[in-house]
């Protein structure tokens, strides 16, 4: 019988009596029909270096450097990038926010490295995960976020640690100033309409924080009106040097009044003048409409006289008017930037000089106090029966001052405000504003339950400073010869005898290494 009818029989034959034990032949002489991608030619990017400062505040631009290094045996094909990502963690996952790309250049050969070094903005706003306490951002470089570069290795794309492909950043808001009057004067309590006077300022930071270069404005406000109402006219500014914390300056400006009484000052002769800082809102976003501090700091008294141009009749007056505001839709992030239209309309008969429109956010009802400043457009004028189209960019806070407790979702509308200050005389002033639609304002990623970030407290106390160590002079007392002479110590008891209140492995300590030793005696 044949070798194979007789292997045939014998599995016939091992049904019957149990399981089959199935024999294979060994694979270690056999030639595996594989590609063997060693000896494929193919570029590797790997970082080998990445930084960034170790401290920051949302939506702040910060410097990037690194390098990354063709690891392969090719060169880089086109098309190769590099992502930065900004993550709540340490691993780049789906509550990662895109923050910079790094374009690999095309050709680099194996074995070189090519450097980077460029800005990044950090994410506007806490990130899902991330709650408003929550002081660590990770950033992280991904390699070919795509997967459209074929290479040797893809394990060493991302996650290789710190200062390879990785950095911590502290969020670290930053400290706010608080910019008051403190000394305020005119050159004059009494004058007439067209005249010079001359204004004089004292102004203190009274926070930890360094103030920025300001803006003051002198305005008027008929007496017995509030201050800081629709009745106030601004007749100049100062420029206010930037402070730092805790220090002073001090500002003088030569203010020329209008030829007569605007409308709104009409048949007064009595005003409060006063001083209002930060009006570009430079220092802060909060609009302040009127001088806090009182008289003698912020405010005067000065009485303002008819003069030789009261007879003079005023010529027709336009009146400026704002239209509704439409903004991109909701919602809208705390952070983002973003674009508003709004068209002004010159009502009057008379032509208007340049003017500037300011764009606030306020709460759903659109009252302007409080409100939160946030861009402002600039017309060179607007000629009577005329329209002014006005697009323009806006940007959402990322932080507070502190104190403004405002829900990850809350409602709000954008209010533009022809010619807040006041300075162009109109004949009417109650269309100078217009609101849009009610329009939702959330953090980016949060789930309702955190507010939106704020700034630290303002410490108005000033830190404690260090005594300077002064060295003291004593006269010299001449001595006669041989006089200096060491002054010979008394013998007290030792260390290890003043020692009575430690426990007694302690005191065995101090008995065996701080105690004289015993004195032999003699035989």
């Amino acid at each position: 019988m044949p070798s194979l009818d007789r292997r045939a029989a014998a599995r016939r034959r091992a049904w019957g009596r149990g399981p089959m034990i199935l024999r294979f032949e060994p694979l270690e002489a056999r030639q595996l029909m594989a590609a063997n991608l060693a000896n494929v030619a193919l570029p590797d990017l790997v970082s080998t270096a990445f930084t960034t400062p170790t401290v920051s505040d949302y939506n702040s631009t910060i410097e990037a450097k690194g390098a990354i290094k063709n690891a392969g045996t090719a060169q880089v094909p086109p098309g190769a990038i590099a992502g930065i990502y900004a993550s709540p963690t340490q691993v780049i996952g789906p509550g990662s926010v895109l923050v910079g790309v790094v374009t690999i250049n095309a050709g680099l050969q194996p074995g070189a490295t090519q450097t980077f070094d460029q800005q990044i903005t950090l994410p506007p706003s806490p990130l899902p995960g991330m709650n408003a306490t929550d002081n660590t951002l990770f950033l992280g470089v991904r390699i070919d976020p795509q997967g459209i570069i074929p290479e040797l290795s893809n394990n060493n794309k991302e996650g290789l640690g710190q200062g390879l492909d990785q950095s911590i950043v502290t969020i670290t808001p930053n400290r706010p100033s608080s910019i008051v009057g403190t000394s305020f004067g005119i050159s004059t309590p009494s004058t007439t309409w067209g005249q010079s006077i001359t204004v004089t300022a004292q102004i203190a930071n009274k926070a930890q924080g360094d103030a920025p270069t300001t803006r003051a404005k002198i305005v008027l406000t008929p007496n017995g009106q509030v201050p800081g109402g629709t009745n106030d006219v601004t007749i100049g500014s100062i420029n206010v040097p930037a402070i730092p914390a805790f220090q002073t300056t001090n500002v003088t400006q030569a203010i020329t009044l209008p030829a007569g009484p605007p409308t709104l000052l009409a048949g007064q002769a009595a005003y409060l003048i006063s001083i209002i800082q930060d009006a570009g809102h430079d220092a802060s976003p909060i609009v302040q409409n009127a001088a806090l501090q009182g008289l003698g700091l912020d405010t005067a008294v000065i009485t303002i006289g008819d003069g030789t141009n009261a007879a003079v009749a005023k010529g027709p007056l336009p009146d400026l008017a704002a239209t509704g505001v439409i903004t991109p839709g909701s919602p809208l992030y705390w952070g983002q930037s973003f674009q508003v239209t709004t068209a002004i309309q010159n009502l009057g008969k008379g032509n208007a000089g340049a003017f500037k429109v300011d764009f606030v956010l306020t709460g759903v009802n659109g009252s302007l106090s409080p409100s939160i400043f946030l861009g402002e457009a600039q017309i060179g004028s607007l000629n009577s029966g005329f329209t002014q189209n006005v697009i323009q960019s806006l940007k959402l806070p990322s932080r507070l001052p502190y104190g403004y407790n405002i829900a990850s979702l809350t409602t709000g509308r954008i209010v533009a405000i022809v010619d807040p200050e006041n300075m162009i005389d109109e004949t009417v002033k109650t269309n100078n504003t217009a609101a849009s639609a009610p329009i939702t304002l959330q953090l980016l990623g949060a789930n309702g339950t955190i507010s939106v970030p704020t700034l630290p407290p303002i410490r108005t106390n000033q830190p404690t400073p260090t005594a300077n160590l002064v060295p003291q002079t004593h006269a010299v007392v001449p001595r006669k010869p041989g006089a200096y002479k060491l002054p010979v110590k008394k013998k007290g008891p030792s260390l290890f005898n003043q020692i009575t209140n430690y426990p007694k492995t302690i005191f065995d300590f101090f008995k065996h290494t701080l105690q004289p030793p015993a004195k032999k005696k003699r035989r």
